[in-house]
């Protein structure tokens, strides 16, 4: 499926990958090294990019998310590929785009589309997942997780297990499809097994989503804790990647990061350093991940894509170097 009523996907050329590379002589750009096809033995890792911020919106977000992926795939391809990246590991495997405007759409409107996108999505991501590559995908709402999530659990034949560096639970009611409600969807509908969220702000959810979140046994610590004891993070994140076992479907919302430009910007909240750690640490250990889900950085100034894609860069390298 390439189309929809309206979404599309589109493939990126290699030639208009190659014209984002900055060449200089005696040096090696990660761009110079992609896989040209992503079902290649030594390709590990499959890029996607999801140019919308249809999710956010429906959910009375920031707009933005459209543009997060632009802002990353220059700064992704011109990282220096030296002894720590694995030539052909990585495939850009291209975009899904909305085909018509949303910018005057009421919330009902929007949320129907959210769910003609979750199938689109899974249809582009399902055969990734089933040839054994990990899906990396960058931009777009928190909305994709659920599409990601079911994707993951067809093709595992069960419920997921979901790990979530995340100031907002989303878990909010299911009052029809947005970028809060992915992981409530996913846990009333069976799709996970166990849900895991770190960091999440006090002041940012609900006492609904937190009885939620009681009533379906979720794992969640609070980032007001982590200011009163600046090691708990670590040794939370330790204590539950060592108690667990089997595949790992891996989200971090862009919102976590303080002065992150993203749907939901906060002056507050982890730092970049801690959202590297949460992806190395994941990676260091030896249950697979099914996919990298980076959603809801929303840069919508070139000082706010200098930003966001630099820090996605770093974050995508983390994987890349973590586990090649």
């Amino acid at each position: 499926m390439s189309e929809t009523l309206h979404f599309a996907f589109r493939s990126i050329p290699s030639a208009a990958l190659d014209s984002l590379v900055a060449k200089r002589k005696d040096e090696t750009k990660l761009g110079e090294t992609l896989a040209v096809d992503w079902r290649d033995p030594d390709c590990r890792y499959v890029v996607l990019g999801i140019r919308e911020d249809i999710g956010p919106r429906a959910n009375n977000g920031f707009a933005g998310a459209r543009n997060a992926f632009d802002a990353f795939l220059p700064n992704l391809l011109n990282l220096q590929a030296n002894r720590f990246i694995r030539p052909g590991s990585l495939h850009v495997l291209g975009t899904i785009d909305p085909i018509i405007s949303v910018e005057h759409l009421d919330q009902s409107v929007l949320r129907e589309q959210v769910e003609e996108l979750d199938e689109f999505v899974l249809e582009t991501v399902k055969p990734i997942i089933e040839a054994g590559k990990v899906p990396i995908v960058i931009g777009g709402g928190h909305n994709n997780a659920y599409p990601l999530m079911r994707a993951a659990s067809q093709v595992l034949g069960g419920p997921v297990d979901v790990i979530n560096l995340d100031p907002h639970a989303d878990c909010r009611p299911l009052e029809g499809r947005h970028s809060g409600n992915s992981f409530s969807y996913g846990i009333v509908e069976g799709i996970i097994r166990q849900y895991a969220v770190f960091g999440l702000h006090r002041s940012r959810n609900s006492e609904a989503i937190l009885q939620f979140m009681d009533d379906h046994a979720v794992h969640h610590t609070f980032f007001a804790e982590y200011l009163m004891d600046p090691g708990l993070f670590h040794r939370d994140l330790s204590a539950y990647l060592e108690e667990g076992e089997g595949p790992l479907c891996v989200e971090l919302d862009m919102d976590v990061i303080r002065h992150m430009p993203s749907s939901a910007f906060s002056p507050t909240g982890m730092v970049l350093e801690d959202a590297r750690y949460y992806l190395r640490k994941i990676m260091g250990t030896e249950r697979p991940v099914t996919y990298l889900h980076l959603p809801e950085a929303a840069p919508n100034t070139p000082s706010q894509g200098r930003i966001v894609g630099k820090a996605l860069a770093f974050l995508v390298h983390d994987v890349l170097t973590v586990r090649p």
